[in-house]
């Protein structure tokens, strides 16, 4: 799955995501976030709250690309 083809869900977290950013990254740099992220969880046994821990890891990795760049300013 590319980024620009995000199924609903993953759509709906990349955009979640990019609003609550606001507009501190490119759309499509969260969306190949969002997919990175969400291949991790692709094969896992149990499928429950996964939308939630993708969003979880998303949110965490731009916090640390945040905290990144507040460091090398």
């Amino acid at each position: 799955m590319t980024a620009t083809e995000l199924a609903p869900p993953l759509a709906s977290i990349a955009d979640a995501l990019m609003a609550r950013s606001n507009g501190s990254y490119d759309s499509a740099f969260v969306r190949d976030l969002v997919v990175h992220v969400a291949a991790e969880f692709e094969d896992a046994r149990v499928q429950d709250y996964v939308e939630v821990l993708i969003a979880k890891g998303c949110a965490d990795e731009l916090r640390k690309l945040r905290a990144l760049q507040t460091i090398s300013s």
